[in-house]
C-alpha cells in the first residue's frame, strides 16, 4: 500500500503532520456545519493534488504531500456554502499559477492557498463573502447531519443585537458599530455612541473562543486552533517569530488606530475580538508560518510577521474588506523577500563596522 501511495503522492514528513494538525479545525466544521464540510475540505485535497500530478506525472514523479495541505487549508478558510465547482476552480488556479508555474514544490513565492482563496474571493463575492450560514447548535450538533442552509442576520439589521451565533460575522458587525460610534461622537450624539459601545461590549468573547460561530469552515474555533499549534511546537515544525509576530502587529496597528482617533471603541476587547474573530490565530498558526514563502533569516521572519498582523488590522479597520489576513499574507509575501535581503545586508554592514 506503501509503494502504491508514493507513486502518487511524496512522502514529506513535516506536510503529513500539517495535515495531522489541520483535522483538529476539520472535526470543529464537521460539528458546527455538518459533514459536507470534511468532503467539501476532502475534494479540494483531491483537486489540488490532481491539478499538481497532472504537471508532475510527465517527469516520473508524484505530486507533492504539499499539494494536499494547500487543498486542505484553501477549503477551510472557505464558508460553509461554497459550492464544489468553485472550490475545484480555485484548487486548480492557485496550483497553476501560484505553484507550478514557478517550478513546482518548494520554488513558490506566494502562499498557493491564499492565493486560491484570493481568486476565489474576487471572483465570488456572493458566496465568499456576502453570506453566511449559522451553525448547528447542542447535543451531536453537525455529527448528525449533512450541511445546514439557515443563512444569518444581514449586518445592518443584526449590527446592535449582535449574536456570535445568527448574526452577520462578527468583524463585519465591529467594524460598523466602530464607524457609527465615530460618526455619533463627532455629531455630538452622546445616546448613539454609549448605543454602539453597549453593543460591542455584548460581543460574548467566550463563544468566539469556542467558535460555535458563523464563519469560515476551520477558523472559528480558536481553541482547536490553538491544540493544533501545540502540536505543531512539540513537532517542531512552526517558528516562533512568524508565530508571534502577526499578534504583535495586530496589537501595534490597534494602538496606532485608537491614538488616530479611527477607532473608538474600547482596545482590549477590540484586540481580543480581532484575536479570536475573522481566522486570525488559523492565518497565524498555518499561513504566515508557512516556511517556503516567509524568509529564512530570524530578524526578518519577526519584521515579516508583524509587518502581517499590522497590514492585517490596517486593513480590517479601514478598508471595505474583512478579509485583511488574506490580502495582508500576500503583500507579506511580495515583500518578504527584500525584507529578508535588506536585514542580512544591514547585518553585514554592522559586522563591517564593527571590525573597522
Amino acid at each position: 500500500m506503501a509503494t502504491f501511495l508514493n507513486q502518487y503522492v511524496q512522502y514529506q514528513k513535516p506536510q503529513i503532520s500539517m495535515l495531522a494538525a489541520l483535522s483538529l479545525p476539520l472535526a470543529g466544521a464537521v460539528y458546527n456545519f455538518g459533514w459536507r464540510s470534511a468532503v467539501f475540505v476532502f475534494f479540494s485535497m483531491f483537486c489540488c493534488w490532481l491539478t499538481e500530478y497532472l504537471f508532475t506525472r510527465r517527469t516520473g514523479k508524484p505530486a507533492s504531500a504539499a499539494s494536499l495541505v494547500t487543498g486542505a487549508l484553501l477549503g477551510l478558510i472557505c464558508p460553509p456554502n461554497v459550492p464544489f465547482w468553485q472550490i475545484a476552480v480555485g484548487g486548480i488556479f492557485c496550483t497553476v499559477f501560484a505553484k507550478m508555474a514557478f517550478g513546482g514544490f518548494g520554488k513558490n513565492i506566494f502562499n498557493p492557498a491564499m492565493v486560491g482563496r484570493c481568486f476565489l474571493y474576487i471572483s465570488f463575492p456572493a458566496t465568499l463573502a456576502a453570506t453566511w450560514y449559522v451553525p448547528f447548535q447542542g447535543g451531536p450538533a453537525g455529527f448528525a447531519a449533512f450541511t445546514t442552509q439557515t443563512r444569518t442576520a444581514a449586518v445592518d439589521t443584526s449590527m446592535f443585537n449582535i449574536d456570535a451565533v445568527t448574526s452577520a460575522t462578527t468583524l463585519t458587525a465591529a467594524k460598523r458599530l466602530n464607524m457609527h460610534r465615530r460618526e455619533a461622537l463627532a455629531a455630538q450624539n452622546t445616546a448613539e455612541a454609549d448605543r454602539a459601545l453597549q453593543a460591542f461590549s455584548n460581543i460574548p468573547i467566550t463563544r468566539l473562543f469556542f467558535g460555535n460561530i458563523n464563519g469560515c469552515l476551520g477558523e472559528t474555533s480558536s481553541l482547536l486552533i490553538i491544540l493544533s499549534m501545540a502540536y505543531l511546537l512539540y513537532q517542531k515544525i512552526l517558528f516562533i517569530p512568524l508565530l508571534i509576530g502577526p499578534l504583535i502587529g495586530i496589537l501595534l496597528a490597534k494602538l496606532m488606530l485608537h491614538l488616530a482617533g479611527l477607532e473608538t471603541l474600547p482596545l482590549v476587547q477590540g484586540y481580543l475580538v480581532n484575536l479570536f474573530a475573522g481566522g486570525t490565530l488559523f492565518a497565524a498558526v498555518f499561513m504566515v508560518t508557512e516556511p517556503i514563502t516567509a524568509p529564512m533569516n530570524n530578524k526578518a521572519r519577526w519584521v515579516y510577521a508583524i509587518l502581517i498582523g499590522f497590514l492585517a488590522a490596517v486593513i480590517r479597520s479601514l478598508s471595505a474588506f474583512n478579509a485583511g489576513f488574506m490580502f495582508a499574507i500576500l503583500l507579506g509575501n511580495t515583500f518578504g523577500p527584500i525584507i529578508e535581503i535588506g536585514i542580512i545586508e544591514l547585518e553585514k554592514l554592522q559586522k563591517k563596522e564593527q571590525t573597522v
